[in-house]
C-alpha cells in the first residue's frame, strides 16, 4: 500500500513525498534524512515513517521538539488515511494511495459518519458477566441450544486468554479466538499497550480469501465512537443507494460489530470485525457474543498491562543492583547474565515448570549480590587469595541469600543463592551439603557460574577454550558437579545441534573461541 506526505504548512513550493512499504522514510534537518527539512526546530534525525504488519506507523527519533499527530505530540502512532503530521514549523497530511474515496465512510476522518446501512444498533457498554450477557439473550426466546453453544464459545475464549499473561500473545490469542467465534472476514484490536498510552490497532487477521487492497482498512469514525462514547456498535446491510464507485460497496462490506473494552477504569480499546465476502451478517446475538469476550478480555488486559509494568520495574531494580555488583569488578561486567543464559538452557535439559525456570532466572541474575560486600581489591587480586580473602569471597552466597530472604515468596531464589558453591561431594560452602540435598536450581545454577569462570577472562587467566572447558567439567563430575547434570549437558552437545550453538552465541563477544562447532566426545 502506498502513501504519501502532501505538505499544507510551512513549506512552501515542497513536493509531495512519497512513500512505499518496503522503505522507512527519516524526517530531519540532517543531509542523510530521506526528507530533510531545514529548520531549527527540527532535528538532525526527527521522526521515521515505517510500514509494518500492515499499517504506516510514525514514530518520533527522541526530537527536541517533539512530533506530533493531529495537534497532540506522539513518541509513536499509527498512522490513518487525512492525519496531519507536524514536523518542526512543517505540517504534512498523510494520504494513503489504494484507491480508497476520500469521501467514503469507511476512511472518512473529519464530520460526522454518514449513514449507509439500513440496519443500525446502538448499546451502551453494561459491566456484566459473560454469563448474565449471554443468558439475558435467551428470555422469552425458544434459543436454549444456541444460547449455551455461545456461552460454551465465550467461556472457552474466556479461559484461553485468563491462562496468558504476556501481553503481546494475550492480544494475539484474543485476537485469534475472536476471529474464530465471529467467523469475520476482517478483524482488528485497537488498543493502547500501556495504560494512558496512544491508542492504535496492535492486531490485525484477514482470512486468505480477502484481497489485499482490501486488508487493513476500517472505518476510524466507527472505532471512535465506540471507544469515545462506550458502546457497542452493529452496522449490516448497506444501503443499495449508496454509489457503487465508493469504496465501501466496491469492498462489499456486509456488516461490522464494533466493541470497546471496558473495565472500571475505562476504555482500553476496541474490538472491530466486519464481514466483507459472505452474504451472512452479524445478528444481534453476535454483538452480545463479542462484548461478553470484551468485557474479559479488559480484564485481562488490564492485568497484563500492570504485570508488565510491575516486571519492567522489577528489572530495572535488578539491572541496578547487579551494576553496584559488577562496577566493583571489570572482569565480571556481564557476568550475571551469562551466567543466568547459561542456567536457563541447562534448565531445558529438565522437564521444569514455569516457575522453577523462573526461580532459576532470578537467582542466576542475583547469585553473586552478596559480594556487595566483598572488598574490589579482593574481587580484582590477579593473584592467589589469602587464607583470609578466600574465607571472606566464602561468605557472599550466604550474605546474598540472607539479603533476599527478606523479600516475600524468595525462599527458593535465596535457596538457590546460597548453595550455588556447594559441591555434590560435600566439600563446597556455606554449608557441605551434597547430593540430592543441594537443590537443583543451585546445582545448575553452580554448573552455569563455573562454566563461565573457565569460558571467560578472569584476573588469574585467560578464558579457556571449549576443549579445555568440556575436559574440566568432565573431569569435575561427581566430585563437584551434578554427574546426572553433566551427562544432560554432554549429550546436548552432541545431539542438540541449537545446543552448542546457543552456548557460542552467550559468549560471541567474550570468547570468539568457545565455538562448539563439532559434537564433543
Amino acid at each position: 500500500m502506498k502513501a504519501k506526505l502532501v505538505p499544507i504548512a510551512g513549506a512552501e513550493g515542497m513536493d509531495p513525498v512519497s512513500l512505499a512499504p518496503d522503505k522507512p522514510a527519516v524526517l530531519g534537518r540532517s543531509a542523510s534524512a530521506d526528507v530533510q527539512l531545514l529548520q531549527d526546530k527540527v532535528s538532525r534525525t526527527h521522526c521515521r515513517i515505517a510500514f509494518e504488519k500492515g499499517f504506516y506507523s510514525v514514530e518520533d527519533l527522541e526530537s527536541k521538539n517533539g512530533t506530533w499527530v493531529n495537534d497532540r505530540r506522539i513518541e509513536r502512532a499509527i498512522l490513518f488515511h487525512h492525519d496531519r503530521i507536524s514536523v518542526g514549523s512543517t505540517e504534512f497530511r498523510f494520504e494513503l494511495e489504494s484507491g480508497i474515496s476520500e469521501d467514503s465512510s469507511i476512511i472518512k476522518v473529519d464530520g460526522d459518519r454518514e449513514s449507509v446501512f439500513h440496519t443500525e444498533v446502538r448499546e451502551p457498554v453494561v459491566a456484566q458477566s459473560p454469563s448474565s450477557i449471554l443468558m439475558e439473550m435467551s428470555m422469552g426466546m425458544p434459543l436454549a441450544e444456541a444460547v449455551e453453544r455461545d456461552l460454551a464459545a465465550v467461556y472457552e475464549v474466556i479461559n484461553k486468554i485468563n491462562a496468558e499473561h504476556h501481553l503481546d500473545r494475550l492480544l494475539e490469542s484474543l485476537m485469534d479466538s475472536v476471529m474464530h467465534v465471529t467467523t469475520a472476514d476482517r478483524g482488528y484490536l485497537i488498543a493502547a499497550k500501556t495504560m494512558n498510552g496512544v491508542l492504535m490497532p496492535l492486531v490485525s487477521r484477514n482470512k486468505d480469501t480477502v484481497p489485499r487492497h482490501a486488508r487493513n482498512t476500517f472505518s476510524r469514525s466507527i472505532i471512535s465512537e465506540a471507544y469515545n462514547d462506550r458502546c457497542c456498535l452493529l452496522l449490516t446491510d448497506p444501503t443499495s443507494q449508496y454509489d457503487i464507485s465508493e469504496s465501501i460497496v466496491s469492498q462489499q462490506i456486509q456488516s461490522i460489530m464494533c466493541v470497546p473494552m471496558c473495565d472500571t477504569e475505562g476504555a482500553l480499546g476496541v474490538i472491530y470485525v466486519d464481514r466483507i465476502q459472505s452474504p451472512e451478517q452479524f445478528s444481534k446475538r453476535d454483538l452480545k457474543v463479542l462484548s461478553a469476550i470484551a468485557n474479559q478480555a479488559a480484564v485481562a488486559i488490564r492485568r497484563a498491562q500492570l504485570t508488565q509494568q510491575i516486571e519492567s520495574l522489577f528489572r530495572d531494580v535488578m539491572r541496578t543492583v547487579i551494576n553496584l555488583v559488577e562496577v566493583k569488578d571489570e572482569y565480571t561486567y556481564g557476568h550475571s547474565e551469562r551466567v543466568t543464559a547459561m542456567s536457563l538452557l541447562l534448565a531445558e535439559l529438565y522437564e521444569l515448570d514455569k516457575v522453577e525456570r523462573r526461580t532459576i532466572e532470578l537467582a542466576g541474575l542475583l547469585h553473586d549480590v552478596g559480594k556487595l560486600g566483598v572488598e574490589p581489591a579482593i574481587l580484582q587480586k590477579p593473584a592467589r587469595l589469602t587464607d583470609s580473602e578466600y574465607t571472606t569471597i566464602q561468605q557472599h552466597p550466604a550474605a546474598g541469600a540472607r539479603i533476599l530472604r527478606d523479600i516475600e515468596n524468595a525462599e527458593p531464589i535465596a535457596d538457590a543463592v546460597r548453595h550455588h558453591h556447594e559441591r555434590w561431594d560435600g566439600k563446597g560452602y556455606p554449608e557441605g551439603i551434597a547430593g540430592e540435598d543441594i537443590p537443583l536450581a543451585a546445582r545448575v545454577l553452580g554448573l552455569a557460574d563455573a562454566f563461565d569462570s573457565m569460558a571467560a577472562d578472569r584476573p588469574y587467566r585467560k578464558a579457556l577454550g571449549h576443549p579445555e572447558v568440556v575436559a574440566e567439567l568432565k573431569r569435575c563430575s561427581g566430585t563437584q558437579f551434578d554427574p546426572d547434570l553433566i551427562e544432560r549437558f554432554l549429550a546436548g552437545l552432541d545431539d542438540k545441534e541449537s545446543f552448542p550453538r546457543r552456548i557460542a552465541e552467550i559468549y560471541r563477544r567474550k570468547n570468539p573461541q568457545l565455538q562448539f562447532a563439532s559434537p564433543v566426545s
